[in-house]
Order: structure tokens, then C-alpha cells, then sequence
């Protein structure tokens, strides 16, 4: 069964059946891919275009059209002579949870009881087109909210340890179909790792002996790279990046085709070495 909820900024999740007669109309509201911002390049006196790659993704916009009717929490029908009334204290339920905070969470769990979620505003006028009388009153809503961050992603993070040596298989971000760049990792002991992304040739390195007992850690979210007790300053001199279609420290994308991302970590030295890398896969589409 799928179920979406919105979460306010409470923290407090709503089922937007409690308030709908007839769900959202699906999920197709939530499957549209975010645009690519950019242009290709014209070249005077030549066919078509030159292709640009690596373009950004645009702000995504994700539609709800639900149907609210005067029924229960629980899906029954009211007594005869209050429909009406549920049906406005539904419609004023939903219109709350949606523009109550600055932006909120639509979170979406799927029949495999996988859940992904995205965060988003209202910035749109919602009218409600409302027909019908006394109890077989009924009304349609459309709230389109716009998600600054286009992607969806997963509500809890997933980490998986990559020895030094042979390209690794992330399996722990196996599905996701969009570019996570929002990563925390974990290098421990071992001289001067580099981590990377054969494929999309992004890479990241610490030009750093990092000894027994210590770790250092590249949070690409928050542009911090910090080590445990013991390590020495000066850590984002000795940071080291690059690869195309990003400008993050690191990021991962799926393979060609959409396959499971695939890492390298490689060593000057040490004793093997490793690094623990945590994020949350991300999806164009819910």
C-alpha cells in the first residue's frame, strides 16, 4: 500500500488520507524529472548545437490534486447532517498542514515499505473548487509546492566501508537514480588516500599521513574536514579535489545506464586503509 504523509515542521507526520476521499490521484504528481538549467552552444555556420555536458538541475515542482470529502479519519461516512461539516473541518485540516510552515516534507512510502521524502513551499494560490451539498459535498484541491533541493531522497542515510585496493561496488546505494552530493567520509589510518569515482573521474584526497588510532573526516555538506584527537591542523590545506559535474569536495552519480556506483581507494601506504562512506541515495522522480 502506498501512503504519503506531510511532515510539518514539528516533526509530526499527517496521512493526507485522514482528510481525502479519493487519495491524490496516485503518485503521478511526484514523478515529474526536474528540469536541466543550461544551454547548449550554437556555432555560426553549423548544424544544430554543440552539447554541453554536466548541466545543473533546476528546482523541482511536485503537484498534489487531492479530493476532500466530509469522511472520518478513519474512512466512514458521517452521520447524516454532519458531512458538510467534517468536509470544512478536512479542508481546513489540509489547507494548515500545507501552508502552516515555511516549507514542509512530503514523504512517500512505497508498497515495499521503502519511504523517500522531499521538502518543499507553497508559493501558488490554492482555490479550492468545491461542489455538492450537505453530505455529498466534495472539493478538489492542486498544491504544487517548489522543492529548492530537486531531489528526492532517502530518509535515512546509508554507509558502507571501502578497503583500499580493487574499484568497490557501493551496494548500499544501489537504486538511487540522481547525484548525491551531500556525503560524509571517513578516512582511516594510512598515508595520503584518494578516493574516487572511475567513471565520472571525481576524486578526493588527503595529502596526510594518518596514523594508528586516527581518522579524518570530509563532510561535503557542510564543507568541513575535521580529524579525531591527535591530527594535526591544517587539514583543508592538504585537501585535494576535482572530476566534472561537480563542485562539491566529492559526489557519486549512478554508473552509465544506471548502474550501482563503483569507488576506487588507493594509498601511498599504510596499514591497507579504508574509508566509511555515509550519505542518502536520491531519486529524480518519487
Amino acid at each position: 500500500m502506498i501512503t504519503i504523509e506531510l511532515i510539518t515542521a514539528d516533526g509530526v507526520a499527517h496521512d493526507l488520507d485522514e482528510c481525502v476521499a479519493w487519495s491524490v490521484d496516485g503518485i503521478a504528481g511526484m514523478l515529474a524529472v526536474p528540469e536541466k538549467r543550461g544551454r547548449d552552444l550554437v556555432i555560426p555556420q553549423a548544424h544544430g548545437e554543440l552539447h554541453l555536458p554536466g548541466k545543473k538541475y533546476a528546482a523541482s515542482n511536485v503537484v498534489l490534486r487531492p479530493w476532500v470529502r466530509g469522511v472520518n479519519p478513519d474512512g466512514t461516512i458521517p452521520e447524516a447532517g454532519d458531512g458538510r461539516l467534517v468536509f470544512h473541518r478536512n479542508l481546513r485540516q489540509l489547507l494548515t498542514w500545507f501552508t502552516v510552515d515555511e516549507q514542509v516534507t512530503l514523504r512517500l512510502t512505497l508498497e515495499d515499505g521503502t519511504a523517500r521524502q522531499i521538502v518543499g513551499e507553497v508559493i501558488d494560490a490554492i482555490a479550492p473548487d468545491v461542489d455538492g451539498r450537505g453530505r455529498d459535498t466534495v472539493g478538489r484541491l492542486s498544491v504544487a509546492l517548489r522543492c529548492a533541493s530537486p531531489f528526492w531522497t532517502d530518509v535515512d542515510p546509508v554507509s558502507q566501508v571501502v578497503p583500499a585496493g580493487d574499484p568497490v561496488t557501493l551496494a548500499e546505494f544501489a537504486g538511487a537514480t540522481a547525484p548525491m552530493e551531500d556525503l560524509l567520509l571517513v578516512f582511516g589510518p594510512q598515508n595520503n588516500p584518494r578516493l574516487a569515482q572511475p567513471s565520472t573521474e571525481i576524486f578526493v584526497q588527503l595529502n596526510r599521513v594518518i596514523t594508528a588510532g586516527q581518522t579524518i573526516t570530509v563532510d561535503t555538506t557542510e564543507w568541513q574536514v575535521y580529524g579525531s584527537a591527535g591530527v594535526a591542523g591544517g587539514l583543508y590545506e592538504d585537501l585535494a579535489y576535482g572530476g566534472r559535474g561537480t563542485s562539491r569536495w566529492f559526489a557519486l552519480r549512478p554508473e552509465p545506464g544506471g548502474g550501482t556506483p563503483v569507488v576506487e581507494l588507493t594509498n601511498t601506504g599504510g596499514a591497507g586503509g579504508s574509508v566509511t562512506v555515509t550519505g542518502r541515495r536520491k531519486y529524480k522522480i518519487a
